[in-house]
């Protein structure tokens, strides 16, 4: 695979919106019959998240992530159905919803945007936002859609900003909470010390009930206003929930109690938000470290502009110690950046004029001046940042499980509690205490701490992935990854650098080594093919003088030749030297050795003869071997799937240590042998070219080598590894199943909480002001024991060091 085909991840990343919304006329789609055919091929394409065909119209509506829409033509037309790109005049809508804390209010919203009609959003609890593809009328539908719910919503920038949440009215709750004491105070006094309040009984509970309902109302009008609506709508959440216990607790004369339990819900609850508002800006900070002005250049002058008005084109500079603005290449001076926020590598870079360097990284050593190549909302630490949070529309399994358990767990549970409250009733005839410990179960029985939990322990898992030199594009390859078996690996670009170098010279005659390399190095200066550019590279290391060269030319298939100091010097292959009787026994058995040990074999040759033979190899990247081991450590088996032939590929196999090899594949050849090893469980595909792109498709994790990753490439894979290093492929199988781990403590801790108090409230041990206390109390667990996630990269550290000695 050749250097030229390969593009940098950032181009990748700035040309393309995460998500965008394709409508494609497909004339010859009629009928569900040639519909599924249809939906089957668009689904599979890389990308895309979701199809809708519309038969009557003949349209195919495509939503996912960095659509091709070349690649789906091609697709379809694969299938004989070609198909047409409309241009359409929607546009992306984010709506910023405060009040949607968790997948509970996410699930109302979709309820009413399904009863109006409206179909494919995106929900995202992390951001609070929905997303979706239309023009203004949709939007406006999706607004009234929202506070249907009794929720607000407004328009939201489509990408990384201020993590937005609803104002908190703490002095309102305060004075609330002091109303709904001295109610709870006048109530205790009057029972257990009568004498101390000199009126009557009836006095008394009117002042008790009176401090109640203002309580209530102060801090309950909106619980009950929202848990009005949920009901009409016959949405189960927490709002209604308490409406009814709140009002069940009024009824039977739990006054002081109704309004503690009103004011306490909602204090929790505010707690529980800024709890929540604090792992969301935990997870954004990671990567939020681009500055917020940069130094542009201004003709002969500098000045000081927001990073957001910067556009591409513009000239910025980065002095030492700052970081930089925004995503572009450098186009004066030489320096160390510090790339350890995008790559997760702590080694320093060495860049140089025409080097890329990205948004956020660190100059350490010297000033250089970057052109700017993308705008701040399109940089790769801006993209990063949405593909971690946008990441929850591919759910884990045990994210899903999480969603449909507590689709059907809360009305379970309020029909429990109906029948808690009417059966014990009808057949003890008391009916104030069973109604009571029915509100309690009602009180307890909110999921939300369920469904909280699964969301951030991903998304924090997701950016500690990025810490660690890992972009993931969804929950479900984190969690999966713990369970692979097989991992087939590219060669070139993958395992080796991509880039030959010379792995030895032999010299044939007896004339001058020093100036038979220099001669050698002189041509391959003129020439830009990749073997001649490693000649070049390994004689300035050797520090072999550049001579002169007159009449430079290429000789068709052979090489190229030049005249130096009047002597004709060419730098041919093999064949060449047969067709002019130059290659004896010793050059061809010379040659033989070098293609044996899978290297590529270049001769100099001037009037004299054959005077050397060049040996080029790939360079096998210093990661490559400590990576196949720490595969090893996490129980996963290497394959190599390589285009080489079999001697390159045995040659590497040899070196580095690996036992399972094929070569001679073409990419079809790569993609069933990936489909073979699907049969003995989970299998991964790593690779960076284009002709990688179908395995990594067809593989149950595709796996990009991002840096020098090929378009195509990265657009197939699930995971990209931003540091290009092996052993970052063992950190993902380590980080998933540590994922994992907190997952199952965090569904286990919430069901078992809810299972606890349920049997204290049916025994008539829990009061109501305990349920909220044990509902809230659970979520604030197990979003703390969630975020334990953004701090597990020294964890994976260690975990790789004590493979690295156990080898």
């Amino acid at each position: 695979m050749c250097n030229a085909i390969h593009q940098e991840f950032t181009t990748d990343l700035v040309r393309r919106k995460i998500m965008s919304t394709l409508i494609i006329s497909i004339s010859a789609m009629c009928c569900p019959a040639e519909g599924g055919p249809v939906e089957r091929v668009l689904r599979a394409a890389p990308g895309v998240a979701d199809v809708t065909l519309d038969y009557s119209t003949r349209t195919a509506r495509v939503t996912g992530d960095r659509l091709l829409g070349e690649a789906l033509l091609e697709a379809l037309l694969s299938i004989g159905m070609p198909g047409e790109l409309v241009v359409t005049s929607a546009r992306r809508i984010v709506l910023s919803v405060p009040e949607m804390d968790c997948p509970v209010e996410a699930g109302e919203i979709q309820k009413a945007f399904a009863a109006a009609g409206i179909t494919g959003a995106d929900f995202n609890v992390m951001t609070r936002t929905v997303t979706l593809s239309g023009d203004d009328d949709l939007e406006a539908a999706a607004v009234r859609a929202v506070e249907s719910c009794g929720y607000t919503a407004k328009a939201a920038a489509s990408g990384p900003g201020t993590i937005e949440s609803a104002p908190i009215p703490w002095a309102l709750y305060i004075s609330a909470l002091f109303v709904a004491f001295m109610s709870e105070a006048v109530e205790l006094v009057s029972e257990y010390s009568p004498g101390l309040i000199p009126l009557e009984h009836g006095t008394i509970d009117l002042i008790t009930l009176a401090l109640a309902v203002v309580a209530i109302l102060m801090a309950g009008l909106e619980v009950f206003k929202n848990g009005v609506l949920a009901l009409v709508h016959r949405n189960l959440n927490m709002n209604a929930l308490m409406a009814v216990a709140v009002v069940g607790g009024v009824l039977i004369g739990a006054w002081p109690e109704a309004a503690m339990v009103m004011v306490l819900f909602q204090i929790s609850e505010s707690i529980e938000q800024l709890s929540m508002t604090k792992a969301r800006r935990s997870i954004r900070d990671l990567m939020s470290a681009a500055p917020e002005t940069a130094e542009v250049k201004d003709g002969r002058s500098w000045r000081r502009v927001p990073s957001a008005e910067v556009g591409a084109g513009a000239v910025v500079r980065v002095g030492p110690g700052d970081r930089v603005p925004l995503d572009g290449r450098i186009v004066r001076g030489a320096t160390a950046l510090d790339q350890s926020m995008v790559t997760g590598e702590g080694m320093p870079a060495e860049k140089s004029e025409g080097d890329n360097v990205w948004s956020g990284t660190v100059n350490l050593t010297s000033t250089i001046e970057v052109m700017v190549t993308a705008a701040a909302s399109e940089s790769l630490t801006a993209r990063i940042i949405d593909a971690v949070e946008n990441a929850q529309a591919s759910k884990s399994p045990v994210q899903r499980f999480v969603d449909r358990f507590a689709a059907v767990y809360t009305p379970i549970v309020f029909f429990i509690a109906a029948a808690v409250a009417i059966v014990p009733g009808l057949v003890t005839g008391e009916w104030s205490t069973w109604i009571y410990r029915a509100l309690c179960l009602l009180v307890i029985s909110c999921p939300c701490a369920l469904v909280i939990s699964t969301p951030v322990t991903v998304v924090s898992a997701l950016a500690t992935a990025t810490r660690c030199g890992l972009l993931i594009k969804g929950g479900l390859y984190l969690e999966e990854a713990r369970k692979l078996v097989n991992i087939g690996l590219d060669k070139t670009g993958t395992l080796t650098k991509g880039e030959p170098a010379v792995a030895g010279v032999k010299y044939l005659a007896t004339f001058d080594e020093r100036l038979t390399g220099a001669m050698a190095a002189s041509l391959a200066a003129m020439n830009k093919h990749p073997l001649s550019q490693a000649i070049a590279r390994w004689a300035h290391e050797r520090h072999l003088p550049v001579y002169q060269v007159e009449g430079f030319t290429a000789i068709p298939g052979a090489g190229v030749e030049g005249r130096i100091e009047r002597g004709m010097v060419r730098l041919v292959n093999l064949r060449w030297l047969e067709e002019q009787g130059l290659a004896d026994e010793e050059v061809r058995r010379t040659f033989a050795h070098y293609t044996n040990e899978g290297m590529s074999a270049v001769a100099v040759a001037d009037a004299f003869g054959v005077q050397a033979v060049f040996g080029l190899a790939d360079v096998v990247k210093e990661d490559t071997v400590e990576g196949l081991r720490q595969l090893a450590s996490v129980g996963i088996r290497p394959w190599l799937l390589t285009g080489d032939n079999e001697a390159a590929a045995r040659a590497l196999a040899e070196k580095v240590g690996l036992k399972d090899v094929r070569a001679d594949l073409l990419p079809e050849d790569k993609l069933k042998a990936i489909e073979e090893l699907q049969k003995s469980g989970l299998t991964a595909m790593a690779g960076d070219g284009i002709n990688d792109a179908p395995a990594l498709a067809r593989a149950d994790i595709g796996i990009a080598m991002g840096v020098r990753g090929t378009d195509s490439a990265i657009e197939a894979a699930h995971i990209a590894v931003m540091d290009d290093r092996i052993s970052s492929i063992a950190t993902l199988v380590r980080l998933s199943r540590i994922t994992h781990g907190v997952l199952v403590e965090n569904i286990a801790f919430a069901i078992g909480v809810k299972i606890i108090f349920a049997l204290l409230a049916l025994t008539g041990n829990a009061t109501m002001w305990m349920a909220v206390f044990a509902d809230t109390g659970t979520c604030l667990i197990v979003v703390a024991n969630a975020m334990r996630m953004l701090r597990m990269k020294p964890r994976l550290d260690r975990m790789a060091e004590e493979a690295r000695r156990a080898a």
